[in-house]
């Protein structure tokens, strides 16, 4: 009995041991939240949802833009981690806030007018709605 129960053992460390030495999931970093991969397609999905009339080709031009926008911003984020420093924080802040807005004209040029204000409202960043400057409130 002890035997069979210490090859039961064996057994289940020998499967469980692999999973634990293949590390972080691809794109998660194990970071909450999951890496720029994980955050772009958050809201790409998010997008698909709440604009129920996106045709097929412009649903085809997102997934472009969008897996463009997640690999040049991991490119940045890993630029950012290798050189550590205020000075560059503050440039790679302005390089994504940069590719940001490039994104932001990209989807522009795809969406309906409509489609647009859904789209920002969705993206706006929170602060500046707690600021006031969301069209909405005013």
């Amino acid at each position: 009995m002890k035997i069979a129960r210490n090859v039961l053992i064996v057994l289940l460390l020998g499967f469980s041991l692999p999973s634990f030495a293949q590390g972080p999931p691809p794109g998660g970093g194990g970071r909450p939240g999951g890496g720029p991969e994980d955050m772009v397609n958050r809201e790409k999905l998010t997008i698909y949802a709440k604009i129920k009339d996106l045709s097929e080709d412009q649903k085809l031009l997102l997934d472009g833009i969008y897996k463009e926008f997640a690999t040049t911003l991991q490119e940045t984020m890993e630029a950012q981690r290798e050189q550590r420093g205020q000075e560059n924080r503050e440039a790679q802040r302005e390089k994504m806030e940069a590719l940001t807005k490039e994104k932001d004209l990209l989807i522009a040029d795809v969406l309906s007018e409509e489609q647009y204000k859904i789209y920002e409202k969705l993206t706006k960043p929170k602060r500046e709605r707690k600021d006031g400057n969301d069209p909405d409130n005013q």
